[in-house]
């Protein structure tokens, strides 16, 4: 007896198994980008976090500043300084007794 060689076209049957399962190939297909969309969002979502940190930080920073700015503040408006700049600066000085005029509206 002789045996007979058969030729398979590799590419038909490929193509007839991929039909005959075409359920599963959507399935893995699905997946596949599934797992694509879930790395991206965990990206984008890191990303997002970073940039929170970094708004916070500079919220906090932004804070200390007012607060910095409050205190500087208050100090420049302290009446014992105002009256001393008055003095030494402005030459000015605080009117005697006898020389005040009360004025009132009526």
């Amino acid at each position: 007896m002789v045996a007979q060689q058969r030729t398979i076209n590799l590419s038909k049957v490929i193509w007839s198994d991929l039909i005959a399962h075409f359920w599963l190939v959507m399935l893995v297909l699905s997946v596949l980008v599934t797992a694509i969309f879930v790395v991206y969002s965990s990206h984008q979502n890191r990303l997002y976090i970073g940039h929170w940190e970094e708004l916070r930080q500079q919220r906090d920073e932004l804070k200390l500043e007012a607060r910095h700015l409050l205190v500087e503040e208050m100090a420049l408006a302290e009446h014992s300084r105002i009256e001393r700049i008055a003095m030494e600066q402005l030459q000015m000085k605080r009117p005697q007794t006898q020389k005040e005029i009360a004025v009132s509206s009526k």
